[in-house]
């Protein structure tokens, strides 16, 4: 498909995109299949965007020029028809498969978004992540629509640890609350579009407050990313074809699984020891079956 062969040919770039190139990128995303049907001066109507921006940044990713990059686009199209609208987002799935041929192909479409996350972490990366934890006081979880979910079961998980942490839901309640933090707290934002505006809200409002900030996103031209201190990005074959994100929780939920993981034993003795008091705690909870 169109959309994960721009994000493969954007991806060694990104770093070094320039703020027009990051707007050229991202509309081209947006286009998906319906970018070669443009012409140079469409587009450079259509984002505000000189033709001449628009030739070099194609010119940038290794092109002979704008027709060329429309060729290669092409010939890298969906070789079925446009699935947008299919319930599921799995593009080698069809309704032709059998229950436990698409069990088969949702586990290994997972497994191998497992792979791919395996290669893109960086120890140094990890280090600055739980450095970043490390000193800070406080953890917070925010994340709107389906990422609330990935918020909720990382504040569930992490509450597990030495560090208070705090878990808001509602919009409205995460920017007021972002006006009472400070450099001694540590936030985590998910949003898998990256294009949410009250994320993006959000995320301004921390860092007038210098708040450390950890994202998590599916989208590497987020606006976001302007904001985080650290960022993971989030690649799965469902994140360029469409909103779902099915294996993509799996990666996250992973990432915070090695996240926390790996704080839990920065400390281990105190933080065995605020397990043993969640677990006491909960005893009264839980029926005597002695």
């Amino acid at each position: 498909m169109i959309n994960q062969y721009l994000k493969n040919l954007f991806k060694p770039y990104i770093s070094e995109y320039s703020k027009t190139e990051k707007v050229i990128a991202q509309y081209f995303l947006s286009l998906g299949p319906k970018l070669p049907l443009k012409t140079l001066e469409e587009l450079s109507e259509e984002i505000s965007v000189s033709k001449t921006s628009i030739f070099k940044f194609v010119k940038k990713h290794g092109f002979d020029g704008f027709q060329d990059f429309k060729i290669t686009l092409a010939q890298n199209n969906y070789s079925q028809s446009d699935r947008s609208n299919d319930l599921v987002v799995f593009s080698d799935i069809s309704t032709s498969d059998s229950t436990f041929t698409i069990a088969q192909k949702v586990i290994q479409s997972s497994q191998a978004s497992l792979n791919n996350l395996l290669q893109s972490l960086t120890e140094e990366q990890l280090n600055q992540v739980i450095d970043m934890i490390q000193h800070s006081q406080f953890l917070h979880f925010f994340g709107l629509g389906s990422s609330t979910t990935i918020a909720y079961d990382s504040y569930h998980k992490f509450i597990r640890s030495k560090y208070r942490c705090n878990y808001i839901q509602d919009h409205h309640m995460q920017i007021s609350y972002a006006t009472k933090l400070n450099e001694q707290d540590c936030v985590f934002l998910f949003s898998h579009s990256g294009k949410s505006i009250e994320t993006i809200n959000l995320a301004k409002v921390l860092k007038e407050n210098n708040v450390n900030i950890i994202l998590l996103t599916g989208n590497a031209l987020s606006t976001l990313l302007e904001y985080a201190d650290s960022s993971f990005i989030v690649d799965s074959e469902e994140a360029s074809l469409g909103s779902e994100s099915l294996s993509s929780r799996n990666l996250y939920l992973t990432i915070m699984d090695i996240i926390y993981t790996a704080i839990m034993y920065q400390d281990e003795d105190y933080n065995k020891e605020s397990i043993a008091n969640i677990r006491k705690a909960l005893l009264h909870s839980k029926l005597d079956t002695q």
